[in-house]
């Protein structure tokens, strides 16, 4: 098995490669002065299993072609298996037709994978239809989807306190609090259209750009003197996280800590979760500054598991 990576994952290409005891394989990639990527495989991969570590923020479009041009490369050099590491996996979100005439694009994203030999992937916490983690179909490529909850707790337990109240900031984060804590306590977020007035839900109006905007996070728990941390799939560009935070803190916390797997922090959303909570944490599937839980170990779990059976 050999280890290939992207430009945007070199750290955790590497990580990865130490803890299975296998050669981190560099690729050369540049981007030539009109926009367009190159690609060159310095190694032989004829009858290898290849394993390409690309996470795919920031600039999601040129990384899913880095992605594709690494993978097709691999195949029509002979490599024997192709598996895609992908812990940020874009256009994920983009998993169903909200109105008419909208691309279902990560079902496009799945058969351009699937057309440059893409054999199974491996991601971390994908919103793809909010699925649980464990084994799934990505249409038509055998996927795993990873979480990184247990981890990002376990963290916060050693650097911050033992003693933790988690919640999710929404329902979107319901699969994740559960597998990381058996327990489902989120808030309730409330998404209503600027336009009609109405819940996203009952909304209607058929507005090419239209922005949905969070009007209210509720809850029905007790933060009175507790640590409490609020855990999420991704942080983008932080509004979710930042109303629940000011919704905990409100409540009574002893200490709000904010917690996800991806950090995306668009605009200014890092500067003010950080301002709001006493401690920010996020995984490297994302490199930023508060990147401080690794997910390779669960990366590599899933590789030794795959490639000794």
């Amino acid at each position: 098995m050999i280890i290939l990576n992207g430009s945007k994952s070199t750290t955790l290409g590497e990580k990865i490669a130490i803890a299975l005891g296998v050669k981190f394989e560099d690729v050369t990639t540049r981007v030539f002065p009109d926009g367009e990527t190159y690609v060159r495989i310095n190694t032989d991969v004829k009858g290898r299993d290849a394993v390409i570590i690309q996470t795919m923020f920031p600039n999601q479009n040129d990384s899913l072609m880095e992605f594709l041009l690494i993978a097709d490369t691999l195949k029509d050099m002979g490599a024997l298996k192709i598996t895609g590491v992908v812990p940020y996996l874009a256009y994920a979100r983009q998993d169903r037709r909200f109105q008419p005439g909208e691309a279902l694009s990560i079902k496009t994203i799945a058969g351009l994978m699937k057309s440059v030999g893409i054999d199974r992937l491996i991601t971390i916490d994908t919103h793809y239809q909010h699925v649980k983690p464990g084994e799934f179909d990505l249409f038509g490529i055998p996927c795993v989807n990873l979480s990184a909850g247990p981890l990002l707790l376990e963290h916060i337990k050693e650097k911050v306190d033992q003693d933790l109240m988690t919640i999710g900031p929404d329902l979107g984060s319901l699969e994740m609090v559960k597998y990381a804590t058996g327990e489902g306590m989120i808030l309730k977020k409330e998404k209503r259209c600027p336009i009609c007035g109405k819940p996203a839900t009952e909304c209607k109006c058929r507005i090419k750009k239209k922005k949905y905007e969070i009007t209210e996070i509720e809850s029905e728990y007790d933060f009175s003197r507790k640590n409490v941390v609020i855990l999420d799939d991704i942080i983008a560009s932080g509004g979710t996280m930042i109303k629940a935070a000011k919704e905990v803190k409100s409540g009574g916390a002893k200490k709000v800590i904010a917690a996800a797997t991806h950090g995306l922090f668009m605009k200014d959303s890092l500067i003010q979760l950080k301002e709001l909570t006493d401690y920010l944490v996020v995984t490297d599937s994302i490199s930023t500054p508060v990147s401080n839980v690794s997910v390779a170990p669960l990366i590599v779990k899933v590789l030794k598991k795959g490639f000794d059976s």
